[in-house]
């Protein structure tokens, strides 16, 4: 055109930028740009938004964000320019462009950026200082591109921007928000948007629900794990002051907490808290509650729980059978409980390798190192091998039972069977022998072993199940006084 002396317009460069734009080509549209800067042509409303396409194509927030400060700037001084329609809403569709820019740009961030939420978060920032007002819709597609764990920074960040707007949220995304919290194990900011569903609304649904109960699960599930039963607790009530229903699961969850960490009374209580909820207990909730009693000692109380619970109709399962063959054993009668090994074949029950286990534990506890070696042998004769556990009980048992030969033999063939068993073991062997002068070399034993190796002590309730403190649960330091379990607790049996 220049050569044939028929010199280029605003148009043509418009036209020129847009093909290149369409193209993908960004970097040719920019250099069409600068030459019109060079050439002293007054850009039109049509030259910037084919400039800001370019930047949106090429992710470049900070340079979108530039440009309209600097238009608005022009804008208010009077000297933007070149443009046949209103000037104000000629900026509206700018400031429009420059937020998909931006939403474009923090959407590959989250999607394969280095630093994702950084990224995100300064665009964010920038925006901010611009005065470049995104909308709400705009917030909540961003959000839905907030999938990974190390996104809920960012999902926080946007949501409580949406929330301060004043504007109303849709639900959709607060579920969203919901299960991004509980993906990154943020339970409790879950639990903030969903307490913010029932203050502001909207009004959670059915998958509102099912996702904050999932949430309260996890965390009932490591209270479970790491008997922490007053935090299991404590989350039962927090569930129930925010109009959540715990189920059986839930209370079961706590029962076991409750087991694991040897707590009898609050065993017995939150089976009271369940019982006065109008659930009904199950195998899992008699199982931990029979585990409780087991370790409190309470065998007689704990044999009126087992009765009640088969009339009631509820079959036993393994690890109730194991629980109450260590009842027995703590009542000192082999007999019984080698009636309910019997008692589990007859229901094809076999026992496991946990069950005698718990028997040898239990015969450990007693002081009856002799009857826990009868039941090795048994267990060895049923063709149930022994692990780690079974012989690091077994050889606390010998020990107080003043059989240390035996003990370093058991020690000895343990490790000759390839396995594991912990320091503590090795200790005890070794101080039984030294003290009562054992004729044993003990540097037969070897190395003494590494703490890496410790065995977990043995754990039978977890096997059961395929924030305000009540305020009468009670430690287990209580004991039933002088009233039976049952009315204790108030649950009257069924007769």
């Amino acid at each position: 055109m220049e050569a044939q002396g028929v010199p280029p317009n605003i148009v043509t460069f418009n036209t020129l930028m847009s093909i290149h734009v369409q193209q993908g080509r960004v970097e040719d549209a920019l250099r069409v740009y600068a030459d019109v800067q060079g050439r002293g042509l007054v850009p039109t409303a049509a030259t910037y938004s084919t400039v800001m396409s370019a930047y949106k194509k090429a992710g470049d927030a900070s340079a979108a964000i530039q440009l309209f400060a600097l238009l608005r700037e022009r804008y208010r001084n009077g000297e933007l320019v070149g443009s046949r329609g209103d000037p104000e809403q000629e900026l509206v569709k700018l400031e429009k462009l420059t937020v998909r820019a931006c939403y474009l740009s923090m959407r590959r961030s989250l999607v394969g950026g280095k630093n994702p939420v950084g990224e995100a978060l300064k665009v964010l920032l920038d925006m901010d200082e611009a005065g470049v007002r995104p909308e709400r819709s705009d917030y909540e597609r961003l959000v839905w591109a907030c999938t990974r764990d190390e996104h809920y920074a960012i999902g926080k960040e946007l949501y409580q921007r949406i929330r301060d707007g004043g504007d109303e949220i849709s639900l959709s995304v607060c579920n969203h928000l919901i299960w991004l919290m509980g993906k990154a194990k943020k339970w409790w900011a879950a639990l903030e948007i969903y307490e913010d569903l029932l203050d502001k609304g909207p009004k959670p649904n059915n998958l509102s629900h099912e996702l904050i109960m999932s949430h309260f699960n996890v965390l009932l599930d490591a209270a479970k794990r790491r008997g922490i039963w007053r935090w299991g607790v404590r989350l039962l009530d927090k569930m129930q002051e925010k109009g959540l229903k715990p189920g059986g699961k839930e209370w079961n969850a706590v029962l076991l907490a409750c087991s694991r960490a040897s707590e009898t009374s609050a065993a017995v209580d939150v089976f009271k808290k369940m019982v006065e909820r109008g659930l009904k207990p199950d195998v899992v909730s008699y199982g931990a509650l029979l585990s409780a009693l087991e370790k409190g000692r309470l065998y007689d109380e704990a044999l009126r729980v087992w009765e009640h619970m088969r009339r009631l109709g509820i079959e036993p399962n393994l690890y109730a059978y194991t629980i109450l063959a260590s009842i027995y054993i703590g009542k000192g009668d082999h007999a019984m409980a080698d009636a309910v090994l019997h008692d589990m074949l007859s229901k094809r029950i076999a026992p496991t390798v946990v069950t005698f286990n718990a028997i040898i534990s239990a015969c450990a506890r007693s002081g009856s190192g002799g009857n826990a070696f009868e039941w090795f042998h048994r267990m060895k004769m049923k063709g149930i091998e022994p692990n780690e556990i079974t012989y690091q009980v077994l050889i606390e048992a010998l020990v107080q039972d003043g059989k240390p030969r035996l003990a370093y033999e058991m020690y000895m063939k343990a490790c000759g069977q390839g396995l594991q068993l912990p320091a503590k073991s090795y200790d005890t062997v070794l101080e039984a022998c030294r003290a009562y002068g054992s004729v044993v070399d003990v540097a037969t034993l070897g190395p003494r072993p590494s703490k890496g190796v410790e065995v977990e002590p043995i754990r039978i309730e977890n096997s059961f199940s395929r924030f305000s403190q009540f305020k009468d649960v009670h430690g287990s330091s209580h004991r039933f006084a002088g009233v039976g379990m049952y009315g204790f607790y108030g649950y009257r049996m069924a007769r």
